[in-house]
């Protein structure tokens, strides 16, 4: 046998630490590109030319930018009938999907993220290490205070209604994969922390329907739904890329990189509030063009005119105040 040969097979010949590293490392990798390879001949075997025309609501990554989508999900609850849209999400962005496809009223999208970030604030560790029951449990006792149940859930199962991006590293390239049809309010909500897992924040990858799961941001910035009606698809981002309908348009609107990690203050969060209101309201008569259609106004309450900016941020304002009553630990002391 040649020299070259020998390089070769040396390693089965000779076994080595070094050898048996590599041996361990290509037969993984080729068993994980077999296994995405069965994947894709096998999503194709199921394609369809079936387009779906509902409007798409796609949401991004945000990492501690959840008070942005809480200004968007505003004006998009009042101005809109969100009732026959479609919802995708990545990261911070499957709250959003979640809130509008459990029809969640503003009010509860916004308190159910104050609990989440009393939660993450409360922990010794702060938004590091996290482990999946944190966030779950916490959603779990708020989404049932607000009368939500598994029933609530099951009705979209089969309708392609609402999505999760993740990134699937049980395949080689890692893949993105999207999640669909969960079953139960605690499914879901575990859902968003598969989006998330990213370390340092998370201890653990995600385990799901036999993938190991990392942050979908690895392998989109969006989550893009099988049968897709390209014009009616409605990227939503707190950050200006390109593609994107719905964002932050002019300097003094833009995150820093302690906004995008640390958004704890009071301050923080009613700018973020005010930012993603403005950014879909000049994003108004777009989305009419993409389908999305009008809602009637909803009249006043004690805080002014529902539907408003200034109504966004007084009826926040109290319900940040009344929240703070109620807080044991005193998170925004």
């Amino acid at each position: 046998m040649g020299k070259r040969w020998q390089s070769v097979l040396s390693p089965l010949t000779n076994p080595t630490w070094k050898g048996l590293v590599a041996g361990i490392t290509l037969t993984s990798l080729s068993f994980l590109t077999a296994r995405r390879l069965y994947r894709l001949i096998d999503s194709r075997k199921h394609a369809s030319d079936f387009i779906d025309r509902r409007p798409c609501l796609m949401y991004s990554g945000a990492a501690s930018l959840w008070c942005y989508y809480t200004g968007v999900y505003y004006y998009l609850y009042h101005k809109f009938d969100l009732t026959n849209v479609r919802t995708s999400g990545i990261s911070m962005g499957v709250t959003v999907s979640f809130a509008t496809v459990m029809h969640m009223n503003p009010r509860q999208k916004f308190e159910i993220g104050l609990h989440w970030a009393a939660m993450i604030w409360n922990r010794p560790l702060k938004c590091f290490l996290m482990h999946s029951d944190d966030w779950v449990d916490t959603g779990m006792r708020i989404t049932k205070e607000f009368g939500f149940t598994d029933e609530d859930v099951k009705k979209h199962i089969g309708t392609n209604t609402v999505f999760a991006g993740v990134t699937d590293v049980s395949v080689f390239p890692p893949q993105h994969v999207i999640l669909k049809d969960a079953k139960t309010l605690r499914e879901s909500l575990y859902w968003t922390t598969l989006s998330m897992r990213i370390f340092p924040f998370y201890r653990y990858l995600g385990w799901y329907r036999n993938m190991i799961i990392a942050d979908g941001v690895f392998s989109g910035f969006f989550t893009t739904p099988p049968n897709l009606d390209e014009s009616q698809a409605i990227r939503i981002s707190p950050f200006a890329l390109p593609g994107t309908d719905v964002h932050p348009l002019f300097p003094q609107e833009m995150f820093s990189a302690r906004d995008i990690c640390y958004s704890k203050t009071a301050k923080q969060m009613f700018r973020q509030l005010k930012i993603g209101y403005q950014a879909a309201e000049r994003a108004h008569e777009k989305l009419l063009r993409k389908g999305l259609k009008p809602k009637a106004e909803a009249g006043r309450d004690e805080f002014g005119q529902i539907g408003t900016l200034d109504h966004l941020i007084v009826s926040s304002e109290y319900i940040f105040e009344e929240f703070k009553k109620k807080d044991p630990l005193k998170t925004w002391d």
